[in-house]
């Protein structure tokens, strides 16, 4: 069976997905306290900063269908990982089918406070692949500051981890 080939911005959102389920994965073992560990320059503790990607992500889902992924718990009641796990599984697949369906030139309206903001909906492609490396990024920095592995989330991990879909040939000498 010959795989078809994937544009690279439904690619890039496929990253972003697996990138997050890497780091939740890895957070899912930490401890209270650990999950409460910050560092400076970084959003928050790592806790916050999970869910506050998925919390963003599910909101830009909304921005581009006008229909936003809700989660089965109340944020405020700070769920469990295993819950926000689930929670960021639904919104990676409303993300995917949101890319495989609105083409990057698709113009998103935004009503607000009494503002409005048109923009073609490649900007918001481009915030969720940004938005996700830069708090992924601050999770990690907060796991090694601990001295706890952290997962490889970046595209040479992408790549070691799906060698099929980039034709990956290793050899040993």
């Amino acid at each position: 069976m010959e795989i078809q080939p994937e544009t690279t911005l439904i690619e890039l959102i496929r990253y972003n997905n697996w990138a997050n389920a890497q780091v939740l994965a890895v957070c899912q073992k930490l401890s209270s306290d650990q999950l409460a560990a910050a560092a400076p320059g970084a959003y928050g503790t790592i806790y916050d900063t999970l869910g506050h990607i998925i919390r963003a992500e599910a909101d830009y889902v909304g921005r581009l269908t006008g229909s936003r992924p809700q989660p089965s718990f109340h944020w405020e009641d700070r769920p469990a990982l295993v819950d926000l796990s689930a929670f960021a599984d639904l919104v990676a697949g409303a993300i995917l089918d949101a890319v495989q369906r609105i083409p990057p030139t698709y113009l998103v309206h935004e009503e607000e406070d009494g503002n409005t903001i048109d923009y073609l909906a490649r900007a918001l492609f481009i915030q969720v692949i940004n938005h996700g490396i830069e708090h992924r990024t601050n999770i990690t920095t907060i796991l090694s500051g601990l001295d706890l592995p952290a997962p490889e989330v970046d595209g040479w991990g992408y790549l070691f981890s799906h060698p099929d879909l980039f034709e990956l040939k290793e050899s040993s000498q």
